[in-house]
């Protein structure tokens, strides 16, 4: 149903998105471009900001988690008081086979969504929203980078924008993580010291990457198991519960399952929390 409404005073522009043209080589070694996912935000409307980032040729720049070296692409996110943050969304990254060990990033174009949530009350205009991104790029040798870019995103008082469809949105999209549980039979849970995740597809191959963080150390996947289009994942887990900052009684597991090889073949994010008293007393007592 499509519902026309009156609104005093002009309609905001949808913002236009115009790509920085590449040119051989950049300081860092690597451009970022930021665009948005709404014609225009509206109140408690969550947008997101879109921060893409280009290596030069024959480099690359790394995942949230970069693995055995290099280093996370981070982001500084200002926005007007009143609009809530969220976490980036990174797509599926590309796994380096280096002699210190695998590592995660990517060699082309990497659109990382950043979630934005607008403040319950707006006024007609436009807002400006400035991410400031931090990568190391590598190649024979690795550069840190950064770039600041500014964005201004139209606001509507009343209504909530519509979301942006373009083709290319959409490939971009395409490539991010989902949920577990939207795979046929994906689940995951943790007995003593092994994360189980398990999940039904005809995918080959399929691969998992733990995201280590303090008092969560990832070994290597155990032989995988596969019985027809079933798979079970063994991965080992090293928990050092007191090495936790957190006075809260679970930790968090979470890393990410690839299925297939290429970029945009599916990713589902793991994620799962172990209760510390229990899982204390499992490993003491194995």
């Amino acid at each position: 149903m499509i519902t026309t409404l009156c609104l005093c005073g002009p309609m905001p522009e949808t913002p236009t998105f115009t790509p920085e043209v590449a040119n051989k080589e950049h300081t860092g070694h690597a451009v970022t471009e930021l665009r948005t996912d709404v014609g225009w935000v509206g109140p408690s409307q969550t947008f997101h900001v879109i921060v893409s980032i280009t290596p030069d040729d024959d480099w690359h720049v790394y995942w949230k988690n970069s693995g055995a070296s290099g280093s996370p692409t981070e982001f500084e996110t200002n926005a007007p008081d009143g609009f809530i943050v969220g976490e980036p969304i990174f797509p599926r990254p590309t796994i380096f086979h280096e002699p210190e060990g695998a590592t995660y990033g990517y060699r082309k174009k990497a659109s990382i969504f950043i979630p934005i949530t607008a403040p319950e009350t707006l006024t007609d205009g436009q807002i400006e929203i400035s991410i400031q991104t931090h990568w190391l790029a590598c190649n024979s040798i690795c550069i840190m980078g950064e770039q600041t870019k500014t964005l201004r995103v139209s606001t509507n008082t009343l209504r909530k924008g519509p979301p942006n469809k373009d083709a290319q949105l959409v490939q971009w999209k395409k490539a991010l993580p989902k949920p577990l549980g939207t795979l046929q039979d994906g689940k995951c849970y943790v007995v003593g010291s092994t994360l189980y995740v398990s999940g039904v597809t005809e995918f080959r191959p399929i691969q998992f990457i733990g995201i280590e963080r303090n008092g969560v150390r990832f070994d290597s996947p155990s032989r995988l198991i596969l019985p027809q289009s079933t798979f079970q994942f063994p991965i080992s887990i090293d928990l050092d519960f007191y090495a936790t900052e957190t006075k809260t009684k679970t930790i968090n597991i979470e890393g990410l399952l690839l299925l297939g090889s290429n970029s945009d073949d599916p990713s589902y994010v793991v994620k799962t929390e172990v209760d510390i008293a229990i899982n204390q007393h499992k490993i003491k007592g194995n």
